[in-house]
C-alpha cells in the first residue's frame, strides 16, 4: 500500500512541475513590432518600434525628420 501511495505521488509530482507544456503556442501580437514601413523621405525600410513619427508619417531617423 505504501508503495502505491509514493508512486502516486511521484506521478502528481511529474505532471505538476514538468508535464506543463501547452498544446497550442502561446500568442504574442508582435506583428506591429516586426513591421517593416517605409521612411517618407527617403524609401528606406525600417521597423515601426525604430521610427519617428510627426502628423501621422514614419520616418527613418532624426536627420529625415527634420529635413
Amino acid at each position: 500500500m505504501k508503495f502505491l501511495l509514493f508512486v502516486g505521488f511521484l506521478g502528481a509530482v511529474y505532471f505538476m512541475f514538468f508535464k506543463k507544456k501547452s498544446l497550442t503556442p502561446p500568442t504574442s501580437d508582435t506583428s506591429t513590432e516586426e513591421a517593416m514601413i517605409p521612411c517618407v523621405k527617403c524609401g528606406t525600410y525600417v521597423q515601426v518600434k525604430e521610427t519617428f513619427m510627426r502628423d501621422g508619417k514614419y520616418y527613418c531617423s532624426r536627420e529625415c525628420l527634420e529635413s
